[in-house]
């Protein structure tokens, strides 16, 4: 098709040299220049030689009209794509003289292979710039991400410190609030010890009252026994929280009114009664519940039981309500109390 073509050209050029004015006059739009010169150049973007000739060829035959050709399927011409294209400058000879069909040829495979080996060109380097990144775009965007990142984190460190100066006012306000507590307690238990001391004196009082209405009045004391179970020492603290402590007669006088007493409220029966003497201090040496030493003694005897017969293991004094004789007994053992206020 192109040997057909370019021979097509030679013999119109020499059949018809009246036309040279015309082509000339057609060629001047395109750049072509003077036709008699046999070299025209022609500057197309991704045409390929057999495009440039079939233009050339119907601009000599059809002057100055427009003619619109599609382009043919050649795997030549490259796709269109953002790339930057390269123009080609083709250099087409044709000879007005009847010149060698053979130089033509091979000009036009020259040519050919150029283009191709431009082709393979340029199919190597479009995929690379086109898939080539930005690599200033790239590191923007992480600054950017990285800004708005630390922005954030200062945001929320402003926050948390915002939190914290609200809680460190909370734990002042708590801390003056347990202050305010803490002496309103202490005030509460001041309060509390006054009140349990005043109860213990109302109790002492309320006690010997009830002994010297309930009981009986000998002489500048009053005595009230208690029929319940109790050892020495349980006996004397109650004895002691009621304003009073175990009977201590302190002669035979006042002792002979308080047997006589016992003797009344049991009769007649025989019960031991603790009243307060002991020798827990020392062995022997018998004493009042508040330290004074007894003067007198009315110990329990017969011919066969002496007393005191319990030397270190009893240690605590009874009497019995029938006859009114001291017995000394063990402390844990418990029986019925006296008290005196």
């Amino acid at each position: 098709m192109l040997l057909e073509e370019v021979f097509l050209a030679a013999l119109c050029m020499s059949l018809v040299p009246s036309t040279l004015t015309q082509e000339e006059a057609a060629a001047e739009p395109l750049g072509l220049g003077n036709i008699t010169e046999s070299v025209v150049i022609i500057e197309k973007r991704g045409d390929t030689p057999d495009v440039i000739i079939d233009t050339y060829l119907r601009k000599i035959f059809l002057g100055n009209e427009e003619v619109t050709v599609s382009p043919p399927d050649d795997p030549h011409i490259l796709p269109k794509t953002d790339a930057p294209q390269i123009h080609h400058v083709t250099t087409v000879s044709i000879l007005q003289n009847g010149n060698s069909n053979e130089q033509d040829i091979e000009n036009e495979e020259e040519e050919e292979e150029e283009i191709e080996e431009e082709d393979d060109t340029l199919k190597g380097k479009v995929p690379t710039t086109a898939t080539q990144p930005s690599t200033t775009a790239f590191l923007d965007d992480n600054f950017n991400y990285f800004m708005s990142r630390l922005s954030a984190i200062e945001s929320a460190i402003h926050r948390l410190n915002v939190q914290f100066f609200g809680l460190d006012v909370k734990v002042n306000q708590m801390s003056q609030s347990l202050s305010k507590i803490r002496t309103k307690l202490a005030d509460v238990e001041d309060n509390i010890a006054t009140v349990s001391e005043l109860n213990l004196r109302n109790q002492r009082q309320i006690g010997q009252i009830e002994g010297c209405f309930k009981g009986r009045r000998l002489l500048r004391k009053c005595y009230l026994i208690f029929q319940h179970f109790e050892n020495y020492e349980t006996a004397q603290k109650l004895c002691h929280s009621r304003g009073g402590n175990l009977a201590m007669p302190i002669d035979e006088q006042e002792y002979a009114a308080l047997a006589k007493y016992i003797h009344d409220s049991f009769y007649p029966f025989n019960w031991h009664i603790w009243i307060g003497i002991n020798d827990l201090h020392t062995e022997g040496m018998y004493q009042y519940e508040n330290g004074h030493r007894v003067s007198f003694f009315n110990w329990y005897k017969d011919h066969m039981i002496v007393q005191p017969n319990g030397k270190t293991l009893e240690n605590c004094i009874s009497v019995t309500s029938i006859d009114g004789k001291w017995w000394d007994h063990d402390c844990a053992r418990r029986m019925f109390y006296v008290c005196e206020y």
